[in-house]
């Protein structure tokens, strides 16, 4: 049986009625940019999200640039990103910001707890990813950043995490429920195909609260312009188009029912993989209880005393990734029996010789490292059959016999 990685035909067959009425309702209007399908997409985005603004740009990485430049971040400021967030550090080195790296957890998660160790004066944001759709520990992170007093940003990189969310405890009787996206300054999302919410071609959003934020990234995308002609900032041009605002506008209504069916195939095949002695399967629902950082000032030696308490997340389930050292060889017999597999990612930022001028070498983080020796995603979409998930948790069962 051949099962495919991804594929966008099964997901356009199931809402083709929908997406070429959208389409041919956005031709024969033949307004393409920034026009009334991208102001409406952007209004429904940011309500889905409990948001209050939300800017539609031309990808996520365009949209990491310029949560940097609306912050007014550039030479001299040093913005915290994970060593695994591969994709994440092109858009961030772009802005002209200097990245220092942190590692992450087992879980492919920036481990919040060696933020002491690397944040400096000179630090302005913090660019947590939410990897796989696993939401990063931001409470822990707020609890840091509070006990440095100083203004540190956080940028929530989402790309990831359509749908995800986070149990917001910042108070002590707070029990509301906060989405990925929302918690920090601003929050980025892509809307590469392959994603929860995909379109079909490149897009991005960024969402915020602040109203003085949401005028300049809107500045920001279109040669930074107050008005029409009238430029008050250098800029490029970096607009999400309407017909992908148009298609995105008929997806984001599906986008619960899908989640809850990768949720559904995502525990189906937690229950058949785990008691495989080589495989770990990354999933941070499971650890209720994590270092939540309750950030004292201790006068004498200025360390911060963790306390630990729940941080509760819902992920949105979008990629299936197990770690094994048998990375390599599994993937290669999979791929001999017609199934498909990804490597999210086999480079951890620091390795990669487009950033070797960061000075750091191998070694220096060592999770980050394991884990691209290690992960490897399996086919995970809401199209997927339940003949096709047996199949490939078959062939693995199969190969480690």
């Amino acid at each position: 049986m051949i099962v495919p990685f991804f594929d966008l035909t099964r997901q356009y067959k199931s809402i083709h009625t929908e997406i070429d009425f959208a389409i041919r309702k956005t031709l024969q209007k033949g307004d393409f940019t920034l026009g009334n399908e991208v102001g409406v997409f952007e209004r429904e985005f940011a309500d889905y999200l409990g948001a209050d603004f939300a800017v539609g740009v031309g990808s996520g990485t365009d949209a990491l640039t310029m949560s940097m430049k609306a912050l007014d971040l550039g030479a001299g400021d040093e913005v915290i990103l994970p060593a695994n967030a591969y994709p994440s550090a092109f858009g961030i080195a772009i802005s002209g910001v200097k990245i220092r790296l942190v590692d992450c957890d087992e879980n492919g998660l920036m481990d919040v707890n060696q933020l002491e160790r690397v944040t400096t004066d000179n630090t302005a944001a913090i660019v947590p990813v939410h990897l796989y759709g696993l939401p990063a520990d931001l409470l822990t992170m707020d609890r840091f950043i509070d006990s440095r007093k100083k203004k540190i940003y956080i940028v929530e990189d989402a790309a990831q995490a359509h749908g995800a969310r986070i149990k917001d405890s910042r108070t002590q009787n707070s029990n509301r429920w906060l989405f990925a996206g929302t918690y920090g300054h601003i929050g980025v999302f892509s809307f590469y195909p392959t994603k929860n919410l995909g379109a079909y071609g490149d897009g991005g959003m960024l969402v915020t609260g602040d109203y003085k934020l949401d005028k300049k990234l809107r500045q920001l995308r279109q040669y930074g312009e107050k008005e029409r002609y009238q430029s008050i900032r250098v800029s490029g041009v970096s607009r999400l188009d309407e017909i992908q605002a148009a298609i995105l506008r008929v997806k984001l209504r599906h986008l619960d029912e899908w989640n809850r069916r990768r949720e559904e195939l995502y525990r189906y095949y937690t229950e058949k993989l785990e008691g495989i002695v080589d495989i770990k399967i990354i999933n941070n629902s499971k650890f209720k209880i994590s270092p939540f950082a309750k950030a004292t000032e201790d006068k004498q030696n200025a360390k911060l005393k963790f306390k630990k308490q729940n941080y509760e997340t819902k992920p949105c389930y979008h990629l299936f990734v197990i770690r094994t050292k048998k990375r390599d060889q599994l993937k290669e017999y999979l791929a001999r029996r017609g199934i498909g597999t990804a490597i999210h990612y086999p480079v951890p930022v620091h390795l990669t010789a487009a950033f070797r001028y960061l000075g750091y070498k191998r070694g220096d983080f060592p999770i980050a490292e394991r884990l691209s020796e290690e992960v490897l995603s399996l086919p995970l979409y809401p199209q997927l059959t339940d003949p096709e998930v047996s199949e490939v948790i078959k062939q693995i069962r199969k190969y480690y016999r």
